[in-house]
């Protein structure tokens, strides 16, 4: 098995990290931590733990929402595709409990040995859920407005309710029961909370983080919902006169994530927020 791994004889592995932070950005041990720790949200386990199965379809869903079936990418998920199915066949079960069985070196190590999977399409899939298929954790502090004294105050009290990211965000008020305890235990004005809502549910888009969040809301795309439901061509118009507003075009923006990508992105992501 060429790669990641180096075979001495037929049982013993040498572990490259170096080879895995190449293709990851990350150490496997923090990688494993980053899965692990979005995997424990209960929306997360209630919406994106797919099992094996489950996760080929939502592939299939990624190339056909965010990719339109196009491009370099469409081939990446299909050799991701090709990776779920032989991980079913292996009867692994969902991705929590597949995370659980490699989380340590040695654990992957076994896997291997046990399964003989490669250890190339092993990260693939890893790194193929933290990117493509679950939610990106980053801090709540990105989808408002720091600068402004009342979001700042409004930022410090969730921070006492343990609220500092964006899936806090969400774990918190994704009902509309939540949002109104939320509300009340914070002092928070309920519309201010439901926007946040709505920010943080947009951030789940794969690889969109809150400046971008920023720019479709100032465009009028202000949650999935409205996102998912835009027209391509009025929403270019739409968003290329809020880009002018700020003394630029969509030509500046076109290239870091298109809009149709994100259009198809949310048409592809699964509800988790309670309107």
């Amino acid at each position: 098995m060429a790669g990641l791994f180096e075979r001495d004889g037929k049982v013993n592995m040498k572990f490259d990290g170096s080879k895995v932070k190449k293709q990851t950005l990350w150490d496997y041990e923090d990688l494993i931590k980053k899965l692990q720790e979005v995997l424990a949200y209960a929306f997360v386990q209630e919406h994106y733990n797919h099992t094996m199965e489950q996760a080929q379809g939502y592939a299939k869903r990624i190339r056909w929402g965010y990719l339109q079936d196009r491009g370099d990418k469409s081939a990446y998920i299909d050799t991701i595709l090709a990776h779920l199915e032989k991980l079913q066949a292996l009867r692994i079960g969902a991705y929590s409990g597949f995370v659980s069985e490699v989380a340590t070196r040695k654990q992957c190590m076994t896997f291997l040995q046990r399964t003989d999977f490669d250890f190339d399409p092993l990260i693939q899939v890893l790194n193929y859920l933290l990117r493509w298929v679950l939610p990106f954790k980053t801090p709540a502090r990105e989808l408002v407005d720091a600068g402004n004294a009342v979001d700042a105050g409004h930022l410090e009290a969730l921070k006492k309710q343990k609220i500092g990211s964006n899936l806090d965000v969400l774990e918190a008020g994704r009902t509309v029961a939540g949002r109104a305890q939320l509300s009340s235990a914070t002092g928070i004005p309920l519309s201010f909370l439901t926007a946040l809502v709505h920010k943080a549910d947009i951030s789940r888009l794969a690889y969109v983080r809150g400046k971008t969040v920023a720019h479709l809301c100032g465009g009028g795309y202000d949650s999935i919902e409205r996102l998912a439901a835009a027209n391509l061509a009025e929403a270019e118009e739409r968003m290329d006169a809020y880009y002018r507003t700020l003394g630029k075009s969509a030509a500046d923006f076109r290239s870091v994530i298109p809009l149709s990508w994100m259009i198809g992105g949310a048409k592809t992501l699964p509800r988790v927020v309670e309107v």
